[in-house]
């Protein structure tokens, strides 16, 4: 079933000439992009070189958690000649860039001559695509949809793909019957507790799928918890706004999503991470006060972690916490999720206090390590130590 997979050399290790798609420009942002694209290549550089155009032309979309679109950019390869010396731009919305290899996943198909691939095309591919990869248990970047043509419209034999990225869990050959449920969950499960499903092990999930915070496991003889401390480091941040209601959820991810996309004073695209973390703060009567979203900074930026253009999103840099936790699989798609979480919460306060640790129940923390309703799963509902806490404070 890899017929779909491919080192591809449109998406192997080069320079490309890239400018993002403005919406300011509206029904003709492609169109413009593209002459800007074309602009360079055929002589507007500072050597006036034309160095003829190439394909496929590449353009990539971000997308938030209701697969809406949060932005997108275009590229060309440019030609075998002039990658390594290559003439600088004379326009400021384009610049050259520099990709690593990656494997893609890809689906083609052609069209009509003289007509343009309606979006309703692309939507039907790129749903066949995840459809086809999800049957087959490949995991792919869901958040960024690739669209390559290698020929204009007015050809009669066209070629046109969509591609999603496939995740580093493709080079890790993950099996859930590897794993015990204890040894998938972190922890021995207690009698009482009614049987879950297995969630997906951290061992599959980081370094595997992408990074995950430095975390150190300590050695927990209870039963119905796992104990994790969490080591000291950056996370980018962002408070969810009650205005938002339903939305809020959504909004504080897409703002998030878009600083690591670029939105940051460097304009940095710099790699996702595991897990997505929520945080809820309640007062003495357990009623929820606020709540905010946060993704932990890669390796490579925490010594300097570019700012935030947005003012909602912030660098928070936090200590060495002690967290206690339960993890959970696939909670289905017709699952009430919040009665889910309730639950979870209140299974890990009572092992808790059944096996005499302290722990502060005014914050609940969700971690999410993979996307929901997309083969292995793992989440987790999470209280920290009661001395982290006024440590925090």
């Amino acid at each position: 079933k890899q017929w779909y997979q491919r080192r591809v050399a449109i998406t192997a290790g080069g320079n490309w000439i890239s400018t993002l798609v403005l919406d300011s420009e509206g029904d003709s942002k492609y169109e413009e992009a593209y002459k800007r694209l074309v602009f360079y290549l055929t002589g507007g550089n500072e050597d006036g070189t034309d160095m003829g155009l190439t394909v496929p032309l590449i353009v990539q979309t971000g997308l938030d958690d209701n697969f809406e679109p949060v932005g997108s950019s275009m590229a060309l390869y440019l030609p075998a000649e002039y990658q390594k010396t290559h003439p600088a731009p004379t326009g400021e919305d384009v610049e050259i860039e520099e990709w690593d290899d990656i494997v893609v996943y890809y689906r083609a198909f052609g069209y009509s001559k003289g007509k343009e691939v309606p979006e309703e095309i692309w939507d039907r591919e790129f749903i066949n695509l995840g459809e086809s990869l999800t049957d087959s248990g490949l995991e792919y970047y869901w958040w960024k949809v690739i669209t390559g043509s290698y020929s204009h419209q007015s050809e009669a034999e066209q070629r046109h793909e969509v591609m999603y990225i496939a995740r580093r869990h493709d080079y890790y050959d993950y099996n859930g019957d590897d794993f015990s449920l204890a040894e998938a969950q972190g922890y021995e499960e207690c009698e009482g507790f009614p049987e879950t499903a297995k969630p997906k092990a951290t061992e599959g999930i980081c370094g595997s799928d992408a990074e995950c915070p430095d975390v150190e496991e300590v050695e927990n003889e209870n039963c119905g918890f796992g104990v994790r401390n969490i080591k000291a480091g950056n996370w980018v941040s962002t408070e969810m706004v009650e205005e938002d209601g339903e939305q809020k959820w959504v909004n504080a991810f897409i703002r998030l999503f878009a600083y690591i996309y670029g939105e940051n004073d460097e304009e940095a695209e710099i790699p996702m991470t595991i897990p997505v973390l929520t945080k809820t703060y309640m007062n003495r009567d357990f009623e929820n006060t606020y709540s905010s979203m946060h993704f932990y900074l890669p390796s490579e930026y925490q010594d300097n972690p570019p700012t935030p253009t947005n003012e909602l999103v912030e660098i928070e840099e936090w200590i060495d916490t002690k967290t206690y936790y339960r993890a959970i699989g696939d909670y289905g798609a017709d699952a009430d999720v919040m009665a889910i979480w309730k639950k979870e919460f209140k299974d890990l306060g009572k092992a808790l206090s059944d096996a005499g640790e302290s722990f502060y129940p005014y914050m609940a923390v969700t971690a999410t390590f993979t996307r929901p309703g997309f083969g292995d799963q793992r989440h987790e509902a999470i209280f920290v130590s009661q001395d982290a806490d006024e440590e925090s404070e």
